[in-house]
């Protein structure tokens, strides 16, 4: 077990020194030894003269042998000079002759958990927090001891109590972060991560990128995987790293610079021009983008991934054709590839092609019988060309063996909303489906605002405004929910917020509305591929 002894021991000397406790029981038993001559052994090892420190409390112990504080010292002096068994047994005399006397104790465990033997100190180290809870070394040591046995929670509670003495050390920063994020407490994590010295070695820098990226807390991962990048060992790995937390942060220039950088050096990767893809596509850069996307095809012909990404970037500038011409190079490539068809059957749905759509999306539900998504792409497609009842139909009997699909739940309100079925039974029916839906997967935009329509149509106001909201807030881009929100906000009176989201609405254009409906659906496949 690797920990940071010689600063805890260091740290405890003038503490020692000034022991009274000490003196006072010497005094009972043995003649009283000066406390200039202590004091002075102390200063002796601090200033790292260690052989007078030790000739020195050796002459004391030959009057005084169980002076507690010489015996400490001695055991410090000892320990320093790597003489762990003679120092322990210094430590255990100490021990001996005043049970409570803990900085023996401490400086004992200390030793143990250098030698590896982690139980005995774990044992003493208890020992010395029933007497001093509070104090700082020991609760160190703890800490650390339950680092390693990842036990989390409680280390975190013990670095809490050292009193800030984690922060003197890289490592013991990195190991009070790591159990402060392993233990749900992501702004401690964060928070520690921050004292991380600029000149902390690369592998340190590199691993505080990871546990802030971690954290989302991007823009801080980037400045960590960016001191890191100098002496790391592996250019590709940190720069990479590196690229990714730019993008996420939404620092898309540097992103793109970086993504740069590494290709310039020689680092033709597919995933890597895959990122880059995506920098320059939010950067406004889509010629570059596709671009991109086309050259990580090339590199890695065999990989989905970048042909679905293409795909997605051609349906995001309603550029269909490039699209489908994607899908089947892509298929060419991947025979028989699940993905790519139910892409395919997108793209050309997108079109106006429903029946050749139709067709891959039956083709890929003979490829994975059992995957439903086929199912639902089918049923979307159905709607599309008001076959609503059709959807249904087919809806009801996936259901009947996939009862808990949240896709499958959110198309079965969608076309019972669509079938403008007005008996209460089928209203029913679409209501507890799309309540399942946001209940399996909280985060599907599309029936939270389904959900929040029917609950305003059955006059439970602040029900559809919860909804309603939601959607806005997973996806603030799709301003389709703003309508609904508009009138639900009318109902209650709040006739400024109403306003001000129909007209959010009346801006968001039709072909935006259409670049959001398509998007969105490319994005359930996606996700439901998953």
């Amino acid at each position: 077990m690797e920990l940071c002894l010689v600063v805890l021991v260091a740290g405890l000397l003038l503490l020692v020194a000034a022991s009274t406790a000490s003196a006072q029981t010497s005094r009972k038993t043995q003649p009283p030894v000066p406390s200039g001559v202590l004091r002075e052994a102390a200063s002796l090892i601090e200033r790292r003269q260690f052989d007078r420190a030790t000739a020195l409390l050796r002459e004391v112990l030959r009057t005084s042998p169980r002076n507690l504080q010489a015996l400490n010292l001695l055991g410090l002096a000892l320990t320093a000079t790597g003489q762990l068994e003679q120092a322990n047994a210094q430590f255990e005399k100490a021990i001996k002759a005043d049970p409570k006397f803990y900085p023996a104790l401490k400086n004992l465990a200390l030793n143990e958990l250098n030698a590896g033997q982690a139980e005995k100190a774990e044992a003493h180290l208890r020992q010395v927090l029933t007497l001093a809870p509070d104090d700082a070394g020991a609760n160190l040591s703890v800490a650390e001891i339950y680092f390693h046995q990842k036990e989390y929670r409680r280390a975190t509670e013990h670095y809490l109590k050292t009193q800030g003495l984690y922060v003197r050390s890289t490592r013991t920063i990195l190991d009070f972060a790591q159990s402060c994020f392993d233990s749900d407490q992501a702004a401690l994590a964060a928070g520690a991560l921050e004292l991380l010295p600029a000149d902390a070695d690369a592998q340190a820098h590199f691993q505080a990128g990871l546990m802030l990226a971690q954290l989302q807390r991007y823009d801080s991962a980037a400045q960590q995987f960016g001191l890191a990048r100098k002496d790391y060992p592996d250019p590709y790995e940190v720069g990479f790293n590196l690229t990714l937390a730019y993008v996420r942060a939404r620092r898309y220039p540097q992103a793109v610079q970086s993504g740069r950088d590494l290709i310039s050096r020689g680092y033709q990767r597919a995933e890597l021009y895959n990122l880059l893809s995506e920098a320059l596509e939010a950067n406004g850069q889509t010629i570059e983008a596709y671009d991109a996307l086309r050259t990580a095809t090339r590199i890695d012909p065999q990989d989905e991934n970048n042909y679905l990404d293409l795909i997605a970037l051609g349906v995001d500038h309603a550029n269909f054709d490039l699209s489908l011409d994607i899908a089947n190079i892509g298929l060419r490539n991947i025979p028989g590839s699940f993905r790519l068809t139910m892409q395919r059957g997108a793209a050309l749905a997108f079109r106006g092609q429903i029946t050749e759509g139709l067709e891959d999306f039956e083709a890929a539900a003979k490829l994975d019988p059992n995957n439903n998504l086929p199912y639902f792409a089918m049923c979307m497609a159905l709607m599309q060309t008001d076959q609503a009842p059709k959807a249904l139909e087919l809806l009801r009997q996936r259901l009947a063996r996939s009862p808990d699909d949240y896709l499958l739940l959110y198309a079965l309100g969608e076309s019972l909303d669509r079938s403008r079925a007005a008996d209460s039974v089928s209203q029913e029916e679409a209501l507890r489906a799309l309540e399942r839906s946001v209940a399996l997967n909280p985060s599907l935009t599309a029936a939270h605002a389904l959900l929040g329509k029917f609950y305003l149509r059955r006059g439970e106001v602040d029900r559809a405004i919860e909804e309603l909201e939601k959607a806005l807030e997973l996806d603030p881009t799709d301003l389709t929910p703003c309508y609904q929100l508009s009138n639900a906000y009318r109902r209650k009176g709040d006739q400024k917020r109403a306003d001000e989201l129909l007209a959010k609405f009346q801006q968001f254009r039709e072909e935006d509305r259409e670049k959001h409906i398509n998007r969105n659906l490319l994005k359930l496949l996606r996700e439901g591929e998953q």
